[in-house]
């Protein structure tokens, strides 16, 4: 009988003792080559199992690493990133951004030699010329401020002082690329530019050699009739009442010549004193305007400052009476050459000045052609000297009484009239 069959009759409980015995013993044999069977297949999977776990330890190490120094190459790709962006931010903005500016008016520069380690931008100077030659009743009032925005683009200030109502009042611009694209009131109002001339009218609309005699007699019958008009309306006047007057004189005065009129009517406020640029009766552009150009005889209404344009360039550009007196004065006619020449002097250096800032003149003149005008201008007084046409003159009614007879005038106006004088102490 076959063991299967055995083992069949050994569970169905129909096997004899002997087929049990032998059933019992096979099992038991079998049960051996199990137990040796499954202590080696352990062994064999528990190796198996470290060596998996060593390998599988091992690739982790090995990701972890190549995860370091992915991200450590990131890092430096990011952070190099970012620095190549703020290195071409900052080569843009101040690279570009100052040869921009190189090519453009920047008021921040400071190009006149520096006095006792410091100098002022040239703007404030551009300023100073401009209004003092341009702007008869007003002078530059304290500093100027300029700050550059990049790429040609800038944001200045200026105070403008009222010489007649002495009030100040500080004007903002801004500048893009040689083009105002802000600036109100201050030296570009209408009243400012256009309307402070109508005392100079003779001068801007002087009759020609083709005029006829019927025109000019009428012009001066009224012109008559208008200074009549003007005394009378002065002698209407509370004595204290603080008077601005335009004067043109019936004949040009040479500097010297002003300076003794100054003395002899020194109860008045000389603040403005205009230049002759071309001859009378002509213009010295036959499409352009005559421009009236002048400058402030006294030192002190601009302030006192030690900052100045080259000196050797531009001499006596701060109008310093102190400079006067360092030559040898031992007379009046040497005081009267001495004031004449320091005149002439002054004048000849804030034209120069200005002559010489082109870009300044055709952004914030009122008129581009003015850069020429001021070339011409240099030119006519270098050949024919420094005379003045007119004068604008302060003071109360009182003196303009007691002094008018003793200016040989041609015209008078009134331009403003105060109940008094604004400050009596200066």
């Amino acid at each position: 009988m076959s063991f299967k069959e055995l083992l069949k009759h050994y569970k169905e409980g129909t096997a004899s003792e002997e087929e049990i015995k032998i059933v019992e013993k096979e099992l038991e044999k079998y049960e051996s080559i199990e137990e040796y069977l499954m202590e080696d297949l352990n062994d064999d999977i528990f190796l198996k199992d470290e060596k998996n776990t060593k390998e599988v330890e091992k690739n982790i190490e090995e990701n972890k690493s190549i995860k370091r120094s992915v991200n450590k190459r990131l890092a430096k790709v990011v952070f190099s990133s970012v620095l190549i962006v703020v290195l071409l931010y900052i080569g843009i903005f101040y690279g570009y951004s100052n040869i921009v500016d190189m090519m453009h008016y920047d008021p921040t520069s400071i190009t006149q030699p520096k006095v006792e380690g410091y100098q002022r931008p040239d703007f404030y100077y551009d300023m100073k010329a401009y209004i003092s030659l341009n702007m008869p009743e007003h002078s530059i009032y304290s500093f100027t401020s300029q700050e550059s925005k990049g790429f040609g683009e800038y944001q200045a200030s200026y105070s403008l002082r009222d010489l007649f109502s002495d009030e100040s009042q500080r004007y903002f611009v801004d500048i893009s690329k040689d083009r105002l694209t802000f600036a109100l009131d201050g030296i570009f109002s209408t009243k400012n530019r256009l309307l402070g001339w109508e005392g100079f009218g003779k001068v801007k609309h002087h009759f020609s050699k083709e005029d006829s005699e019927e025109e000019i007699e009428g012009f001066n019958t009224y012109t008559e009739k208008k200074n009549e008009e003007t005394l009378s309306y002065i002698n209407k006047l509370n004595s204290l009442s603080y008077i601005s007057m335009s004067i043109v004189f019936e004949e040009d005065l040479s500097m010297e010549e002003f300076y003794m009129l100054s003395q002899i009517c020194e109860e008045l406020d000389f603040k403005w004193v205009g230049i002759r640029t071309v001859e009378p009766g002509t213009r010295w552009s036959e499409n352009q305007p005559l421009h009236l150009i002048g400058f402030n005889p006294n030192y002190n209404d601009e302030g006192s400052t030690n900052n100045k344009p080259d000196e050797d360039k531009y001499p006596l550009f701060n109008y310093d009476i102190r400079e006067i007196f360092k030559g040898n004065i031992s007379s009046e006619k040497d005081l009267k050459k001495a004031y004449g020449k320091s005149y002439e002097t002054h004048f000849k250096s804030r034209l120069s000045y200005i002559k010489d800032r082109e870009e300044f003149v055709e952004i914030f003149d009122y008129n581009s052609y003015k850069v020429d005008f001021y070339k011409q201008s240099l030119e006519y007084i270098e050949k024919n000297g420094v005379k003045t046409y007119g004068v604008l003159v302060y003071g109360t009614a009182e003196d303009f009484l007691n002094k008018i007879d003793n200016v040989p005038y041609d015209t008078l106006h009134i331009n403003r009239v105060l109940p008094t004088k604004p400050n009596i102490y200066r």
